[in-house]
């Protein structure tokens, strides 16, 4: 009889195992994986209870498990971790890497009664992968002295099977965390380098990064002055309504971790923040452990780029590595960002310059010939010589007329313009309402276009237009000017036509008059092709063709 029972349990075990290499074997998944396993162990030999710690850090920690608890709605492992040599009989075989069979846990005083237990006896194993000890199976029972020599023996062997199972697990994990790291760095490098505004750069980043990695918590700050200061981030904290980062600053050198980063220039993996001197809490935040490396630009640190999770030493050189290159990146769109912003600084300037010499060069002169032409006039008044006096009239009247279209045409130019709100046919209808449109010329604008063009197109096709409608209402004397705008496959075309005095196009093209030049760089900017028709007398076509 007692070689039937000893020849049963034997094949229920050679069974499990073979049944654990078939259901272990695929699964890439640990938390599943574990599932399984102490789902198998429970359902072929009926214990009380079934669970698998990880070792995270210091602690055991147990996320799956099966048995009688287990079963219960909402039940959760109290204690759900135990620390390592110090706490439980997990804590001593996770410490030791021997297993351990208790018969009578009441007598035991290693033993850490888990709350509603009904345990008895208890018998636990160490999951070892190369060496190390990463976990441990744990085994339960409400009955004492339910395990022996045997029992351990194959449970050990079946600890072992899921310490390769996991250890496959993890390194598919990691082959995929890898790839992904690798994939938004590619993503990254090409969405934010087309990103011009600082601030709308740097939250897309940390949108990008804690979307793709699940981050607990993702943030960059910017150093002004001797202050780190974070003005964007992503992660559960960042979504809740009315957050505000507390503290927003840290000191450069003497607060945080990012302090000090900030300060060395040095990228800090922390483990454990609860072990870090230097962490500076945030209200409501479970940071466990941290990743800080600087955002350089010319080897000055400009900032700093934190990633946070909830679990653990959850960072790894790998991570590193990544983040570093994602932080350069930044770094180098940040300084082309901050450029471009200088850039527009500087073109405003040389804008308003250019406005202020016009304004000198023909409203000043205006007002200045009109103001002669009345002093002139009320000299022939007194003389009642009213035929000249006639004639002054109406050349103030001329001229005032011009000044009035000159002082259309700058204050137009100095108001902000639609394009980047409402597009390039919104710009230009604008502008021959404001402009020529109030100085009597008859306009048309015609499109077949459908939907907007690349915003550095419109910009370009815009200042093509600008400038011939300047040229028409400055130089051409004329009474309509109609613009086309349609497109023939990738092909778009604009055209400027007005029914004015006309020019000689070669003597002009010579000269480098009335912003052909101008007009032929913004073409070739656009890699297209600028074309300029018109004689004396009939008239000025100007047609610019890009490829979409």
């Amino acid at each position: 009889m007692v070689d039937q029972v000893f020849a049963q349990r034997f094949s229920e075990r050679f069974n499990l195992l073979s049944e654990v290499n078939q259901h272990i074997a695929s699964i890439l998944d640990i938390d599943e994986l574990l599932t399984q396993v102490t789902q198998l162990v429970r359902q072929t030999f009926k214990y009380y209870h079934v669970g698998i710690g990880l070792i995270e850090g210091e602690y055991v920690v147990y996320r799956v498990g099966s048995g009688v608890l287990w079963d219960k709605p909402n039940f959760q492992f109290k204690p759900a971790q135990l620390k390592v040599g110090e706490e439980g009989i997990s804590g001593w075989v996770a410490r030791h890497g021997t297993p351990l069979i208790i018969s009578d846990v009441i007598r035991e005083p290693r033993y850490v009664w888990m709350q509603g237990s009904e345990t008895k006896s208890e018998m636990t194993v160490p999951i070892v992968v190369k060496g190390v000890v990463i976990g441990v199976l744990d085994i339960q029972s409400d009955r004492m002295n339910d395990f022996d020599q045997t029992d351990l023996d194959f449970m050990q062997s079946l600890a072992n099977q899921t310490g390769i199972a996991i250890e496959n697990a993890r390194l598919y994990r990691l082959a995929r965390h890898r790839a992904e790291q690798f994939r938004v760095i590619t993503e990254v490098s090409q969405r934010i380098t087309s990103i011009l505004d600082i601030n709308e750069l740097l939250d897309q980043l940390v949108k990008l990064v804690q979307s793709t990695f699940n981050y607990y918590h993702v943030e960059i700050g910017m150093i002004e002055g001797n202050e780190i200061f974070y003005y964007v981030g992503a992660g559960e904290l960042w979504e809740q309504p009315g957050f505000q980062v507390k503290p927003d600053r840290l000191r450069v050198g003497q607060d945080g971790i990012s302090g000090w980063v900030a300060a060395s220039g040095k990228p800090l993996i922390v483990p454990d923040v609860s072990k870090e001197s230097r962490y500076v809490h945030i209200e409501g935040c479970r940071t466990q452990s941290e990743l800080t490396v600087p955002i350089k630009v010319n080897d000055q640190v400009i900032g700093v780029f934190d990633v946070e999770s909830d679990r653990l030493n959850d960072f790894d050189e790998t991570d590193l590595e990544v983040m570093t290159l994602l932080a350069n990146q930044a770094g180098i769109a940040i300084e082309n960002a901050r450029l471009y912003k200088n850039a527009k600084r500087v073109a405003a300037l040389e804008e308003r310059q250019r406005l202020a010499r016009e304004l000198h060069d023909s409203v000043t002169q205006s007002l200045y010939g009109i103001n002669l032409y009345s002093q002139a006039a009320s000299g022939h008044l007194m003389t009642k010589n009213y035929d000249q006096v006639d004639k002054y009239l109406a050349e103030i009247n001329e001229t005032s007329q011009e000044a009035l279209a000159e002082m259309r045409l700058l204050i137009y130019q100095l108001r902000p313009p639609v394009l980047d709100k409402e597009g390039l046919l919104t710009a230009l209808q604008a502008r021959l309402s404001a402009v020529e449109g109030r100085a009597g010329l008859k306009t048309s604008l015609k499109t077949d276009l459908t939907t907007r063009l690349p915003f550095t197109m419109e910009e370009g096709l815009y200042h093509i237009a600008q400038e011939a409608l300047n040229n028409t209402l400055k130089h051409a004397h004329a009474k309509s000017v109609n613009l086309t705008l349609r497109q023939n496959g990738p092909v778009i075309t604009l055209e400027i036509v007005d029914d004015g005095s006309g020019f000689d196009v070669t003597n002009v093209n010579q000269e480098g008059k009335m912003g052909l030049t101008d007009m032929a760089e913004h073409a070739t900017e656009l890699g297209g092709k600028l074309t300029v028709t018109s004689d004396p007398g009939q008239g000025m076509r100007i047609r610019v063709d890009v490829i979409l």
